[in-house]
């Protein structure tokens, strides 16, 4: 009985190494997800925004835990900028083109921010809208994050 127990175990643990080495690959796919993405240039500015939405269905807290030192979240002038570029609109899919896309920005007001709120960009077949209410634990399925950062030229300096 104690040779099966003993069995079990070194199978039990057998297991739960190969789990943590598929847990450790996981982490730093998603890791290494904004690496990997396309960054478009904001016009007017020192900043570049990922192309696409990145760890949609994530909640804003395990978003931040992810992100890189160099990113930053949009601020609401960086979204009032591509939203006033109509080419840039279209080639973010924030011109209601998409409605899976929709993402979290920097919160613009400070009161909000103090009670721990959120703020997100929303986008449906006919209009769009901002939303600076949401809860830090929420999470959408369409929801993610645009990271903005630095251009590479900017950043060398």
């Amino acid at each position: 009985m104690i040779k099966d127990i003993r069995k079990e175990i070194k199978s039990l643990e057998k297991k739960k190494e190969e789990i943590d080495k598929k847990i450790n690959s996981l982490n730093i796919k998603l890791n290494n997800e904004s690496e990997k993405s396309e960054w478009i240039e904001i016009p007017g500015t020192d900043y570049e925004v990922t192309k696409n939405v990145l760890h949609k269905g994530k909640s804003y807290d395990e978003i931040m835990q992810l992100k890189k030192p160099e990113e930053e979240l949009l601020t609401l002038k960086m979204v009032g900028i591509i939203c006033e570029n109509p080419n840039l609109l279209k080639e973010l899919k924030m011109d209601s083109s998409s409605t899976n896309d929709d993402f979290f920005f920097k919160q613009p007001f400070p009161q909000n921010e103090k009670r721990g709120r959120v703020a997100w960009f929303c986008a449906y077949s006919d209009y769009a809208y901002l939303v600076c209410n949401r809860y830090s634990d929420d999470s959408v399925s369409v929801l993610g994050v645009r990271f903005a950062r630095k251009k590479i030229s900017e950043r060398k300096k």
